[in-house]
């Protein structure tokens, strides 16, 4: 039996490896999710452990075989891969251009001059060749990138669409039969890398050690314990690294990572960088407060930079606003309608005003209690953290003796005062005028004001979307969907989207999902409006959940609920029930 560790860099690819392994009898598959770095890190384990022979794809695959000593196997992308990724990339308006590894790249150029398709394709070597790849295709104007995760991921850091070449079921077939001729070749184990052996394992700290290239080469049991996860470009690792390897000296610095607070230590030597880490236990640690949890109050020292989606003059005029008010230091307060994207734009200008040593701190003004306010100003908590930027989440939610406190405290000279990040409804002159929200509040905290308009108000953003949304699901179902029908489009830019994007998303998805062929049909779009109707009467009828149901009908009342409160977000709302997104979906159909 061929003992064979899959490492794939998306889910959709995972599931069909899953249902792969079912159909073969002599090779035992164990499958793996993980991509460049995270997945050089699983593979060191595998080999470890004793697996003969790692199937992995793209990007991951090389650095997979530049760090282990047993056969790597790459999935390559076939020419049906990317026919099918070109037939989906015909809906996007705008330039379009493919970047990738040579496997991705050899056959695109030929199959784009078949198709009669004005597509671009370059080729990179390494990783690190992509950004600046991006950079210049943005500059030359075009929007949408096609290719491999790491081209993807660097696409929508730099507010360009990305689109996966995802791998079809040919080519996995294809790679097994690959494995099986590499086994017969290499039968045996190479030994341990000997970096490795060097490496002493200190007083039981996570140690990891990065190359020039922010790669991981290795790592201590306590780090792939803590940091097996770890992504480092959605962290302030990579940052702190970076920063070493200029300096060329030890660093030291407090990051929060996975929710706990680390004391790294960093010291460089020839073409690397060693990491230790120790938890941080400081007394001004957020969540150690006895009656604040984190869903009231979050640090985030790092957020995701995801871009702001839409092609209306709206939309580009708040960008223009993110770009102005990110610049400044002032309180901004973002107002509009559950589910567009208001987080999204507080994100945005947090990142635009980052500072190595100013964290993100979210405060939900909607769920907070009189005791955890009471908490909180008991122990000065907006002045011990005044070198922060705070977000005040949903403040028109804010209890009105919590306002006229933060105004009191706004208004004391003596306080020194943090940044103030602020998000509400779009509802706020009506509150004022009922005497709900404090006036001089808002008049203090809203001098720089970000609207964001509701869909129905931008229908030309819609169609973008769309097409946005089914790539970005694409390879994490890993189905055959590539578009819409045109009159299924038409009838999504007619609604009124009383949800917005967040609705939108949900809804794409819902589509996505139980669409039977390559295109989403008007029928399709029936029936799930259908069904969105039927849940928007019942919030109509029901102001609290009917207790006189079945339990099947409660537990439906309470999904839907939770998923109002939410924005209509699957995944912060399936977190909050205890249950995965697959199943939030099964339960309200």
């Amino acid at each position: 039996m061929i003992k064979v560790l899959v490492i794939v860099p998306y889910e959709g690819l995972l599931e069909m490896m899953k249902e792969v392994s079912q159909e073969v009898e002599d090779i035992e598959l164990q499958v793996e999710l993980g991509n460049l770095s995270e997945g050089v890190a699983i593979a060191k384990n595998a080999e470890n452990e004793g697996y003969h022979v790692i199937v992995s794809r793209g990007g991951t695959a090389s650095m997979i075989q530049e760090a282990v000593s047993i056969p790597v196997i790459d999935i390559q992308v076939s020419g049906y891969d990317v026919l099918r990724i070109l037939t989906l990339v015909k809906g996007f308006s705008g330039k379009a251009a493919i970047v990738g590894f040579s496997n991705i790249t050899q056959g695109a150029a030929t199959i784009s001059e078949l198709l009669d398709l004005d597509i671009k394709t370059l080729t990179i070597t390494r990783d690190s060749e992509v950004k600046e790849k991006l950079l210049e295709l943005s500059k030359d104007g075009y929007e949408v990138v096609i290719g491999d995760v790491v081209t993807v991921q660097t696409a929508k850091q730099l507010g360009m669409t990305g689109v996966l070449i995802t791998s079809g079921k040919e080519a996995v077939i294809d790679a097994l039969e690959e494995t099986r001729r590499s086994y017969r070749l290499f039968s045996r184990l190479q030994q341990n890398i000997a970096f490795m052996e060097t490496i002493l394992d200190s007083e039981e700290q996570a140690i990891g050690v990065f190359n020039q290239d922010n790669e991981v080469i290795y790592g201590n049991e306590q780090f792939y314990h803590e940091f097996h996860w770890l992504k480092l470009d959605n962290t302030d690792v990579k940052k702190l690294i970076q920063e070493t390897t200029l300096a060329n000296e030890k660093q030291v610095k407090t990051l929060s990572i996975n929710n706990k607070l680390w004391e790294i230590t960093t010291c460089p030597i020839q073409d690397a960088t060693i990491l230790f880490f120790k938890n941080a236990h400081s007394p001004q640690t957020i969540t150690k407060s006895e009656h604040i949890d984190s869903n009231v109050i979050e640090l985030h020292t790092f957020v995701a930079r995801t871009p702001i989606l839409g092609k209306s003059d709206v939309i580009h005029h708040v960008m223009d606003q993110i770009e102005h008010f990110g610049e400044l230091d002032g309180p901004v307060w973002v107002s509009g309608e559950q589910g567009n994207g208001k987080e999204l734009v507080v994100h945005s200008i947090y990142l635009k005003r980052q500072t190595a040593d100013k964290p993100l701190i979210t405060l939900h003004c909607d769920v907070i209690t009189a005791e955890q306010w009471k908490d909180l100003m008991k122990e000065s908590f907006f002045q011990k953290y005044a070198n922060s930027i705070f977000f005040l989440k949903n403040i028109d939610k804010l209890k009105p003796y919590m306002q006229k406190e933060l105004l009191q405290f706004l208004q004391n000279e003596n306080n020194r005062n943090p940044q103030w990040l602020i998000s509400s409804g779009d509802n706020m002159e009506k509150i004022i005028k009922n005497g709900t929200f404090h006036r001089e509040l808002f008049q203090l905290l809203a001098q720089s004001h970000i609207h964001i308009p509701p869909l129905r108000e931008r229908r030309e953003d819609i169609e973008y979307l769309v097409h946005v949304f089914i790539s970005d699901l694409h390879p994490k179902y890993g189905n055959e969907v590539v578009g819409i029908r045109n009159d299924a489009l038409e009838q999504l830019i007619d609604y009124d989207w009383p949800g917005n994007v967040g609705q939108l998303k949900y809804v794409i998805e819902q589509l996505f999902l139980e669409s039977q062929s390559y295109y989403i049909e008007k029928t399709e779009v029936d029936t799930v409006f259908k069904r969105v109707e039927q849940q928007a009467k019942q919030n109509d009828v029901l102001s609290y959940v009917d207790m006189s149901g079945t339990l099947e009908e409660i537990e439906k009342q309470v999904i839907i609920k939770v998923l109002e409160e939410e924005g209509m977000n699957q995944s912060r709302a399936a977190k909050r029930l205890g249950i995965n997104r697959s199943t939030l979906w099964r339960k309200l159909k």
